[in-house]
């Protein structure tokens, strides 16, 4: 094997996953592959990758040696192995979906050791370069299941996520090991005994960075091999010398900390293991082309924004699961989900209004077009209350005015409250505060409540055709106390039409409880 001394590209960790559990994406590479590719077309990763081949056809180069891939090929690729994808026909580009973690963050013991046969559950046991396996149909979609699945419970992070993310985690190295061990082993391949030399001195750079004494001939006496013959195995596995490797390990480390924190230059040199602080900043300026204090102040700004968006995904996907579970009535769910939003930092107001109050007037919608029935409108309800009682402190604190009061009853003379139940629960879901009377109340209890507690609607519930006399009893009722013309009155039930409202004088009738929701916002607002 010819020594190559050009050096393959190192993606931090921070550049895979940023501060996300765990990074992700779908790749479609157009880089044609030509025989004579050298390091420097190269990357190696501080993470482990799971490769899939989803579409076309390509090469997967993993240090010298270079192997077909096709859709249905997937490659597991450990931390500081030096490999890339290239494409073979631009008619058909190779397209990969990668998903990069950090072993440490999710699995301790055995199976988080890099360089123990149960590393990753044992899918390195053949060959600690690469895992490879070529996928059926039904093992494709096995993995994707559990990939997809991983991906979205990272990113919407609902209750209980890391427990899950880990399990499926695991479950899909138990099964990627089984395929490997299926699988035609035409991996690359190198001698194991010095590409673990080579493996265990990248391990031992990663593990002790920060110790300024870290030098070759400690690491080579570790492994009982000579300083020299170690240093040959470096620069032939990884194209780079060893001094470079640390040196770039550690500058790349010192970036992640200007980009991600506000320690000062000397602590960040200081704990990357540079003692020497004039040479670092010599280093580091020869290196990025800038000083550090420049380099903090060009990528921070790029750190935050791209942070804030990712923010931004996962509350956008936490205000979109409230609005699906409270239509389907997981009050459970719901709380769960706005406690989360809360503990995020998402404004109270929005959680009530892209959560809570968009997923109940699309209930009240459905319930409109007779869609769903008066127990799914029941359901929903409870569920929305569940929500709205976690934000009730929140929003008198904040000051959150609701859009409207109503006083709601059934007139006097009449136990019917069904109806009136359900114009209730349909009016808080479009954000009205509403006061229920109950059952059998009189002209007088209707206008002196809604005095009281200045109320702009009274609404007024009937289900016998002997008790809606009444309603124009709380029509003269509310003249005679001289606030006719500062609250509107709505009228409803089995027995009432738009005629008998126009003929009592009230201002207001609705066919349903989700039509008597909309009017009420509409008179609230003038």
């Amino acid at each position: 094997m010819a020594a190559n001394i050009s050096q393959p590209k190192r993606l931090s960790r921070s550049a895979l996953l940023g501060d996300a559990p765990i990074g992700r994406d779908c790749t479609t590479f157009q880089t044609e592959y030509i025989a004579d590719i050298t390091f420097s077309h190269l990357y190696t990763h501080e993470v482990t990758e799971i490769g899939i081949v989803i579409a076309g056809s390509g090469v997967h180069r993993i240090l010298d040696q270079s192997t077909p891939c096709r859709e249905g090929d997937i490659y597991i690729v450990p931390p500081d192995t030096p490999h890339a994808y290239f494409s073979t026909d631009p008619r058909d580009p190779l397209t990969v979906r990668q998903l990069w973690f950090c072993v440490g963050d999710w699995f301790d013991g055995e199976v988080a050791e890099h360089g123990n046969p149960r590393f990753c559950y044992g899918v390195f046991r053949d060959s600690e370069i690469a895992a490879y396996a070529m996928l059926t149909r039904r093992a494709q979609n096995e993995i994707n299941i559990l990939y997809n699945t991983i991906t979205h419970e990272a990113t919407v992070r609902k209750p209980e996520w890391r427990e899950a993310v880990r399990a499926h985690l695991a479950m899909l190295l138990i099964k990627l090991g089984r395929y490997v061990g299926d699988a035609i082993k035409n991996q690359p391949t190198a001698p194991p005994k010095e590409w673990m030399f080579v493996s265990a001195a990248r391990r031992a750079v990663s593990e002790r960075y920060t110790d300024c004494d870290l030098t070759l001939s400690e690491i080579a006496g570790s492994l009982f091999v000579s300083s020299s013959h170690l240093s040959r195995l470096f620069k032939r596995y990884t194209g780079e010398a060893f001094s470079e490797y640390v040196r770039n390990f550690r500058l790349n480390r010192a970036c992640h900390l200007l980009e991600t924190t506000n320690l000062n230059v000397e602590e960040i040199a200081r704990q990357c293991g540079l003692r020497d602080i004039p040479s670092f900043y010599r280093t580091f300026s020869a290196v990025k082309g800038m000083t550090p204090h420049h380099y903090r102040s060009t990528q921070k700004s790029k750190y935050i924004e791209r942070n804030n968006n990712e923010k931004g995904e996962l509350i956008m996907s936490i205000l979109n699961d409230i609005c699906e579970n409270l239509q389907k009535g997981k009050s459970k769910i719901v709380k769960e989900l706005v406690q989360q939003a809360l503990d995020e930092g998402v404004e109270v107001e929005k959680i009530l209004n892209e959560g809570l109050l968009s997923g109940m007037s699309i209930v009240g919608e459905k319930f409109k077009n007779n869609e769903v029935y008066v127990p799914e409108v029941l359901v929903a309800a409870r569920a929305m209350n569940a929500g709205t009682q976690l934000l009730k402190p929140y929003l008198a604190q904040n000051g959150i005015a609701a859009a409207g009061r109503v006083c709601i009853g059934t007139v006097q003379g009449d136990l019917h409250d069904i109806g009136k139940n359900l114009v209730k629960m349909m009016m808080e879901g479009k954000g009205l505060e509403v006061i229920d009377l109950g059952t059998d109340v009189s002209p007088e209890t209707f206008v002196k409540t809604a005095i009281e507690q200045n109320c702009q609607i009274i609404c007024c519930s009937a289900l016998l055709t002997t008790t809606i006399g009444v309603m124009e009893e709380v029509v003269r009722a509310a003249e005679a106390a001289g606030i006719r013309d500062k609250v509107k009155i709505m009228v409803g039930g089995a027995p009432v039409n738009e005629e008998y409202c126009k003929k009592i004088g009230a201002d207001c009738y609705t066919v349903d409880a989700a039509s008597a929701a909309d009017a009420a916002v509409a008179l609230c607002r003038g």
